[in-house]
């Protein structure tokens, strides 16, 4: 489900489905029907696990900083779908989001959801003038539908076991997924990834002739995004500034670009004693452990979790519980929401409580850091309730 999609929908009876179709034949059918705004623009093109969205920001940010004018797409949505187009970091306004569902409307190629708002975006984004497009992949790659343009270059920041049950249940068959935004002699700039996927990247990329760029300029400024797993997807983004800016590249624009830039539910303290963090899978759960080991070495940490099914949540639990044993499990408006039930029986945790997502959530004490995470739209439902959700976090900062 994609937040506030619906209301477009229904205004303009835009029939789509919510399932998840990998593959381009519609997407590419549908745009042929809008004039093929996706080919118009320098796009960068993002795949990959966990931080896709992070190194788009970054990489925003820091061509923002040389004068440029920089669309995104991102996946999922924040809190509706109007951030998921963003031009020069402002989320579409609904009086264009709406021109532009109405145009959609008279497509006579049937779409899911995902690939009417990939048709949005591309249409939006040619209609503006814009010095670069940053799109990132929903799910996979290869068969995403995102993946019909010519990107100037492409970036894989990381690559583990996700989304099984579309992607493949080996790392080499993941890989291959996202290897398939690679384009032929276009470069691709990749993370540290695991050597069975580094092998895959590295022969897709044999084969098109393209260059593998791996980041390894440090990174001497203060993030506003925490943790050394935004160091790397940092390191990423100026690897691909590098790229696109050529000789008009400047490391203080690129620095300055990089201090500046934020995105919600990265390690975001929302309050003192509530951090929101989207860590959905056992990597990024593995890389917010490490940041709270690092941020709050002498807190107690209370983790507020709600998963989706397709999620590794055995593996997710095992990990958060090795650093603390204080848990509240929620269930969350999602057809693919993991019930609350579920992981409270899994769980091994000691003090463990199942709430509702519209309750306010407790503050723990003093030398009590509540977490919030898991899924994306877990987050989102929270955030658009928040006045009565962190109402107690909102008292206790002033």
């Amino acid at each position: 489900m994609i937040n506030g999609l619906d209301t477009y929908k229904k205004k303009w009876n835009i029939q789509t489905e919510a399932a998840i179709k990998p593959g381009l034949h519609a997407i590419t059918a549908a745009l042929k029907e809008l004039g093929n705004p996706h080919q118009k623009g320098t796009f960068i093109h993002i795949a990959g696990t966990n931080g896709k969205g992070s190194t788009a920001t970054f990489l925003a940010s820091i061509l923002r900083e040389h004068g440029l004018s920089v669309g995104n797409f991102f996946s999922p949505e924040i809190e509706d779908l109007h951030d998921q187009i963003q031009i020069n970091g402002e989320p579409i306004p609904e009086e264009e989001m709406d021109r532009t569902m109405n145009r959609l409307a008279s497509l006579r190629t049937p779409l899911t959801d995902f690939e009417l708002l990939t048709a949005a975006a591309f249409l939006i984004f040619s209609e503006h003038p814009l010095d670069a497009v940053i799109i990132e992949a929903g799910m996979g790659g290869r068969f995403d539908s995102t993946n019909v343009i010519d990107p100037f270059l492409s970036i894989i920041p990381s690559i583990s076991m996700e989304h099984t049950a579309f992607l493949g249940d080996t790392l080499e068959e993941i890989a291959w997924h996202k290897a398939g935004i690679i384009k032929k002699w276009k470069p691709v700039v990749v993370g540290n990834l695991p050597e069975a996927a580094m092998a895959v990247v590295n022969e897709n990329a044999d084969k098109l002739h393209s260059e593998v760029i791996k980041a390894k300029e440090p990174i001497t400024v203060e993030l506003k995004l925490k943790g050394e797993h935004q160091i790397r997807n940092a390191q990423l983004a100026v690897e691909a500034a590098k790229e696109i800016l050529l000789l008009t590249f400047e490391p203080e624009k690129a620095n300055a670009g990089l201090s500046k830039a934020s995105i919600p539910f990265r390690f975001e303290e929302l309050y003192p004693g509530l951090v929101l963090d989207a860590a959905h899978n056992v990597e990024s759960v593995e890389a917010l452990i490490q940041t709270v080991k690092e941020q709050f070495p002498t807190k107690e940490i209370h983790f507020v979790v709600g998963i989706l099914k397709d999620k590794n949540y055995k593996e997710i639990l095992r990990k958060l519980e090795a650093i603390s044993d204080r848990f509240t499990f929620i269930s969350f408006e999602s057809e693919r929401a993991l019930e609350a039930n579920t992981l409270f029986e899994e769980s091994r945790s000691k003090i463990k409580t199942i709430q509702n997502q519209y309750d306010i959530l407790p503050v723990q004490g003093i030398n009590v850091m509540t977490i919030v995470t898991g899924s994306m739209n877990l987050l989102s439902i929270l955030r658009n309730d928040k006045f009565k959700v962190f109402a107690n976090y909102k008292s206790a900062a002033r």
